[in-house]
C-alpha cells in the first residue's frame, strides 16, 4: 500500500519479482481505492511471467506491506478510516509508530534507554517556543509528524534578534528577525498548520563542521527476530542543520567516516549502539503494536555522548542502496518472509 501509483515504484517491483519462490501474488493499492463496502481494491498486480504490473480488482490482501506517507500531518480522515477499516480485515506487516512526541514519553521512562533522548518538550505557542530559547540561547524545533529533515528548524539568539535557519535541497537558508513580533508571527504562522517539538541544539557535527548522523535500518526476519541490513552515516552541508539526503546529505560509509574522524566511533560508542539495537526494537513493540521494520538515526556529540534523533516505522533504504548494494536482496525478500512467518503465526494464534 503505497501514497500514490508511482510511489516506491521500483522498490515494489524488485519485491514483487522476488515473490515467485514464495508462491505468493503482490499487488499494490493507493488508501484511496479501497472500496470498504464490496471489500475489494483497486489498483495494479504484477504478472510473473511479463514482469509488469496489470491493472485489477482483487479482494482484501490477506498481508498488508503499508508505505504510506502523509507530509507534516497526519493524513486526512477518510485515509485514515479507509486505513484503519483496512487494518481490522488484513494483517498489516507493521502497524507503525504513532508521533514522535508520544513515542519520547514512553521510552523517555525506560531505564535503559532514557539516558540516549534529548530534552524534548511539545510546543503549542510561539511564546513556548521564545521561551526555551531564552534559556538555551540555541534551540531545534521539528514538526511532530515530520520525516526526511523536512520542517527542521534552528533558532539562535545574536545580538540583532534571532536567527532562524533551514536547509533545503542542500542549502542553507537564513532568515534574521530583529523585533520579537515578526518572529512571534513568524512562528504562530507554522503552529497554526504543524504540531512541533523543541529540543536543545546539540553539536552533532564532524571536524568539517558538517552535520552527521548514523542510520542503521532494522528488518524482522522469518523467525521474527529484528536483523540489522545495513548501517551509513549521513553528512549534511558545512555549517548546515540536518544531514538527511532528503534535505542535500551524502551517505558514506561507516569505514570512510571512520578514517576521517578516528575519534567519533570509539568502542563505547559502539558498545553503546549495540545496546541500542538490542534493547529499543523489544521496547518500542512492547508498548505500542507490532513492526516489521525500523529505521534508527543516532548522533554523537562532541563528547562522544550518543543520541537517539529519530526513530522510524517506514525508513527509506536509499543509504543501504548506495553504500551496501549487496543487501538488497535480503531487503527486497523481507516483506515476502515476514508475511509468511505470520501466516504460520497467526493461523496457531487463531486470528
Amino acid at each position: 500500500m503505497a501514497t500514490s501509483d508511482s510511489h516506491e515504484n521500483h522498490y515494489f517491483t524488485e519485491i514483487a519479482k522476488t515473490a515467485k519462490p514464495f508462491n505468493m501474488n503482490v499487488c499494490k493499492f493507493t488508501p484511496e481505492n479501497i472500496d470498504s463496502d464490496l471489500k475489494k481494491v483497486r489498483g495494479e498486480r504484477f504478472d510473473q511471467e511479463k514482469e509488469t504490473w496489470i491493472a485489477a480488482s482483487f479482494n482484501i490482501p490477506d498481508y498488508i506491506y503499508d508505505r504510506c506517507f502523509h507530509g507534516l500531518s497526519r493524513q486526512p480522515s477518510e485515509t485514515r478510516n479507509k486505513i484503519n477499516w483496512l487494518k481490522e480485515h488484513s494483517s498489516f506487516l507493521g502497524l507503525g509508530l504513532p508521533g514522535k512526541w508520544e513515542v519520547y514519553q514512553t521510552l523517555k521512562k525506560h531505564p535503559l534507554l532514557q539516558a540516549f533522548f534529548p530534552e524534548t518538550v511539545q510546543v503549542s505557542t510561539s511564546e513556548d517556543i521564545i521561551g526555551h530559547l531564552e534559556r538555551l540561547d540555541r534551540i531545534i524545533i521539528k514538526p511532530e509528524f515530520g520525516a526526511g529533515g523536512t520542517g527542521i528548524y534552528l533558532l539562535s539568539k545574536n545580538d540583532d534578534g534571532t536567527l532562524v535557519s533551514m536547509t533545503k535541497k542542500g542549502n542553507k537558508y537564513d532568515r534574521q528577525f530583529t523585533s520579537t513580533s515578526q518572529l512571534n508571527k513568524w512562528l504562530q504562522h507554522l503552529l497554526n498548520r504543524y504540531k512541533y517539538l523543541c529540543q536543545p541544539y546539540l553539536e552533532l557535527c564532524n571536524q568539517e563542521h558538517e552535520p552527521f548522523d548514523l542510520r542503521i535500518l532494522l528488518q524482522k526476519n522469518e523467525r521474527n527476530q529484528w536483523v540489522e541490513r545495513g548501517r551509513g552515516i549521513r553528512t549534511g552541508q558545512k555549517d548546515g542543520i540536518t544531514s538527511n539526503l532528503a534535505t542535500g546529505g551524502e551517505a558514506i560509509t561507516l569505514d570512510a567516516f571512520i578514517k576521517k574522524n578516528p575519534e567519533t566511533i570509539s568502542i563505547a560508542v559502539e558498545q553503546k549502539i549495540q545496546h541500542i539495537l538490542r534493547t529499543l526494537p523489544a521496547e518500542i513493540e512492547a508498548v505500542f503494536e507490532r513492526l516489521f521494520e525500523l529505521g534508527i538515526d543516532l548522533g554523537i556529540d562532541k563528547k562522544g555522548q550518543l543520541w537517539i534523533m529519530d526513530i522510524n516505522s517506514k525508513p527509506g533504504r536509499k543509504i543501504i542502496q548506495a553504500l551496501q548494494p549487496e543487501n538488497m536482496k535480503d531487503i527486497h525478500r523481507a516483506p515476502l518472509q515476514y508475511s509468511q512467518y505470520l501466516a504460520n503465526h497467526l493461523q496457531k494464534a487463531g486470528e
